[in-house]
């Protein structure tokens, strides 16, 4: 097949989606397939894709957001591609895959942060006139009503609820695709090989226990509520939380030391390997308010670490609260999150869940997520072929 991903830009670095389409870009041309990318900017494209440079244009943001959505959509259609698939906000795919939801449910969850609660209307009402936001939303809902209409990829149940609810995708065309892992990469031996090492770098003593978080925006990812939580861990122990990612820290410094826990707050910034993070930590912990289905989440399970999550987070549907970790309701239970983190310096308790969460993320290897993402192709190339025909 002909497959092309439409993204804003590609660099493999900055996680998320953009890890996800290199990695599938370069299975996909490993079978065979080819594979052509529409993005602003490339970053290490896989060897072996075409490339498409679609730059945005325009004097405003929204007016760049709407400019560039059109030229991939026209530039996938000259491209004649059997299957095109948006993994952002664009024109002109049949496969729709939003690594980030739905917008109007990722800003439903973003109010929800708001304290008290009457900034959320006020919150709303800001959205409702901004008109980034407004072009954003305009246009998401353009994509799920485009004609002839998408196949669907949802990433969780949680998102697939959310597109339902927004913008009622039939059954028929709504496919159920969770993240793939590498489970090659991402293992308990490759971790036993470097903890020690990454250990000694953050200063961690040997009975210290590691509670790890990867977040480029600690606020979304519960940052504020694990303190919290954290804050009633008894002070004179071995713990420590150490915070990876492009985060500003100065308002978590200071929520730290308000706390009386400081000296267990350790923020590192963003490494390029993140392999020796979770190799280091014992367990990790994203008390998230919203996440589609985070990648991290996996990798730290395919590494044997019990994990602390939510409901808001799609990955912990593929968790069974006290198995292969703790799993909160909504981050704002700060006294089952200070259970979950007191419970979890018990390093045989620690094991056992580890073990557990080895066997869960072996469910879920990459290549999984490649052969399920290869039949909605196949899908969605047929229904073009049909109507072509």
């Amino acid at each position: 097949m002909r497959i092309g991903f439409q993204i804003e830009r590609l660099d493999p670095s900055r996680g998320g989606a953009e890890t996800y389409v290199h990695r599938l870009a370069r299975d996909l041309l490993a079978a065979g397939h080819e594979v052509h990318l529409f993005a602003a900017a490339f970053e290490d494209p896989p060897d072996g894709a075409t490339l498409h440079h679609v730059l945005p244009r325009g004097l405003t943001r929204p007016e760049r957001d709407v400019r560039f959505a059109r030229a991939v959509g026209k530039a996938t259609r000259r491209a004649g591609l059997d299957v095109a698939v948006a993994v952002g906000r664009t024109f002109g795919a049949s496969v729709l895959q939003p690594h980030g939801g739905t917008l109007l449910g990722s800003r439903r969850q973003n109010r929800r942060l708001l304290r008290p609660a009457w900034l959320a209307g006020l919150k709303q009402a800001s959205d409702w006139l901004n008109p980034r936001i407004r072009v954003q939303a305009w246009i998401e809902r353009c994509q799920y009503q485009a004609d002839p209409p998408p196949d669907v990829v949802a990433i969780s149940r949680m998102v697939r609820r959310d597109m339902q609810t927004f913008y009622r995708v039939p059954d028929e065309r709504l496919h159920l695709v969770y993240n793939g892992v590498d489970t090659e990469r991402f293992r308990p031996e490759a971790c036993e090989a470097a903890r020690a090492a990454q250990r000694d770098a953050w200063n961690l003593a040997p009975e210290e226990t590691c509670f790890l978080m990867v977040a480029h925006n600690p606020r979304l990812k519960g940052l504020r509520e694990l303190l919290d939580a954290a804050g009633r861990l008894p002070r004179g122990e071995a713990w420590r939380i150490v915070v990876v990612g492009r985060a500003r820290g100065a308002r978590f410094r200071a929520r730290a030391e308000l706390l009386g826990i400081g000296d267990h707050l350790h923020l590192v910034g963003p490494m390029d390997d993140i392999l020796p993070a979770y190799a280091a930590c014992d367990a990790y912990v994203q008390p998230t308010w919203y996440d589609p289905c985070s990648l991290v989440v996996l990798e730290a399970l395919a590494c044997g670490r019990p994990v602390v999550t939510t409901r808001f987070n799609g990955a912990s549907e593929l968790m069974e609260d006290g198995r292969e970790g703790i799993v909160l309701n909504t981050p704002e239970e700060i006294e089952h999150l200070a259970d979950a983190l007191d419970r979890l310096r018990d390093g045989e308790l620690r094991r056992r869940m580890g073990a557990a969460a080895r066997e869960t993320a072996e469910q879920h290897p990459i290549e999984r997520n490649v052969r399920e993402m290869t039949a909605v192709f196949e899908t969605a190339a047929a229904r073009k072929e049909a109507l072509s025909g």
